[in-house]
Parts: C-alpha cells; structure tokens; sequence
C-alpha cells in the first residue's frame, strides 16, 4: 500500500508542478549562466547509491553541491535563493518516487559521507527502508541552519556531525519504529501546512 500511495501521489505532484517547473528552469537560465539541473548522490536503502537531479540554486561546478545543506563553498544565485526558500529545489526527486529509490516519507537521504559517520547500529536501521523526500526531521528542525550559522570549512562539518546529525537519526529512529499508513498521512500534512506556520524562534 506504501507503493502505491508513493507513485499516485508522485504522479500527481509531478503533473501539477509540470507547468511551474517549465517556467522556474526557464528563469534559472535567464538568472546565471550554467546548467539547469544540477547531479548529486545519495544513500538509499541498503546502501545504495541513488542519483538524484534538482534545480541549480548556485553558480558552483555539481560536486560543490555535495556538502553540508548543499551551502558550503557556493554562490547562490537570485532565483536559486528563492527556491531554498520556498522549498522547491528538489522538486525533482518525486522522479526518483517513481523510480523506487525513494519514497514519500521515510527517514533522510543523506550524502555517502556522512552516513559513513553513523553509527554501526543506526546506520543499519536507517538503512534498512527507503529515503524519503519528507521526514520528520525536516518539520521538526526547520531552524538547523541556525545550528550552522557563521560557519564555515572544516568547522561547518564538525557541527553538523556532532549537532545535526543526531538528531536527524533520532527522528529517523523515531520513524522507523512508529511507521504506518498514517503517520505517513499525518507528516505529509504538516510538510504541505509547514510553509504556511512561521518558523521557531532561535
């Protein structure tokens, strides 16, 4: 049942968005120079690496794109900073919904290195379902650029490994342990109402 939510309401959000998408990849290439998409990579179930598409938001080379929120060592471009705002960047992964690789709701799909820094236990359970493009860490810890402010290189990584992360993996343990249908239901409520309900304070 799980499967076939994740494809009937990929299809329907891809369909939806169709028009939309045209019009946002025609503005990214009137806004800056460079590709539309932009690669990166993910770890799925078991391991897996997935390739996964999403708009460009940066004016940096693709495996920029592959460090922590996707922020370090960038230029984020006029429109690419209104699509990290509005949460539509990724909007391409619903493709990889379709795929198998992903579903709906289901714990981060985090970059290789940093799931090599999970721990034994953890990474096995986190691992053991598929990413999903909504967790509950995404609605719970909406401010965790806040965690991360002012941060840069070396520092930057250490605090989102020793601050971030666990508590994504709790979230994901959470899930994990509690998932069914409707909780399913229930967190994608709150991710279609989040960008509605202002933001925690700090």
């Amino acid at each position: 049942m799980k499967r076939v939510v994740d494809v009937v309401l990929a299809l329907v959000l891809l369909l939806m968005a169709l028009p939309l998408a045209l019009v946002i990849a025609a503005l990214i290439r009137l806004d800056s120079p460079g590709p539309v998409m932009t690669r990166a990579h993910r770890v799925g179930r078991n391991g897996r690496m997935v390739k996964v598409w999403e708009f460009r938001t940066a004016n940096a080379e693709p495996d920029a794109m592959e460090t922590v929120a996707g922020c370090q060592g960038e230029e984020v471009t006029r429109i690419g900073a209104l699509l990290r705002r509005r949460g539509v960047g990724r909007w391409p992964w619903l493709l990889t919904v379709l795929r198998g690789d992903f579903s709906m709701v289901g714990p981060r799909a985090e970059l290789p290195r940093y799931v090599g820094c999970y721990p034994t236990a953890m990474r096995k359970l986190v691992l053991s379902v598929k990413p999903g493009l909504v967790d509950l860490a995404s609605l719970e810890l909406r401010d965790e650029h806040r965690l991360l402010a002012g941060l840069e290189g070396e520092a930057l990584e250490e605090a989102y490994v020793e601050k971030v992360m666990p508590l994504r993996l709790e979230y994901a343990k959470r899930y994990i342990e509690t998932q069914n249908l409707l909780t399913d239901v229930h967190i994608l409520l709150r991710a279609a109402a989040a960008p509605l309900l202002p933001r925690t304070a700090a």
